[in-house]
């Protein structure tokens, strides 16, 4: 994985905001500050699981694959991956929402790997063709965390990667 260049720190500017977002909003809950988790149905709950992780191995492996991933934000620039963040938060929050809303016992999702895995497919599709192989691959990928534990969200993640996907053709389409 080819992460950031040391001293490159000011061209990923929104990679950072949201680390340091991550790390205080978990600092905050562990301190009991926040005292539930936002796993209700509505879309303010639904948008604000995407920063909250309860477990430190969680964070940290969300901030380690912010960190390798930060590499988009570089390569694209602030205002490219600005959009494309702010695609993949509007996607994945309207489309866990109405999966919540339609399948009732649906459990919440929290943490921010639904955003990553969006933008690790995002970065294969609009670098690569898309064909059987990849898709294979992201299907590994996403499937990898929810075997390995049952905490880990499956919809979550399948949601990331196909608002990746979505929004990849998209950027094809127009870029």
């Amino acid at each position: 994985m080819k992460a950031v260049k040391q001293g490159n720190l000011q061209n990923i500017q929104i990679s950072s905001f949201i680390a340091i977002s991550m790390i205080i909003i978990f600092f905050i809950f562990n301190a009991k500050i926040i005292n539930n988790v936002p796993c209700g149905k509505g879309i303010k709950d639904v948008f604000i699981s995407n920063f909250v992780h309860i477990n430190f191995t969680h964070l940290l492996s969300n901030l380690h694959a912010l960190y390798a991933l930060s590499r988009v934000e570089e390569e694209m620039g602030f205002k490219s991956f600005m959009w494309l963040l702010i695609f993949l938060l509007i996607f994945n929050t309207l489309a866990e929402f109405a999966l919540r809303n339609i399948w009732k016992d649906m459990k919440c999702s929290i943490g921010f790997s639904g955003i990553l895995f969006g933008m690790m497919t995002w970065e294969l599709i609009v670098k690569k063709k898309l064909d059987n192989e990849l898709m294979i691959a992201i299907i590994i990928m996403i499937a990898g965390p929810s075997l390995r534990t049952k905490k880990a969200s499956l919809s979550g993640h399948v949601i990331g990667a196909v608002s990746g996907i979505v929004g990849a053709l998209i950027w094809k389409k127009v870029i």
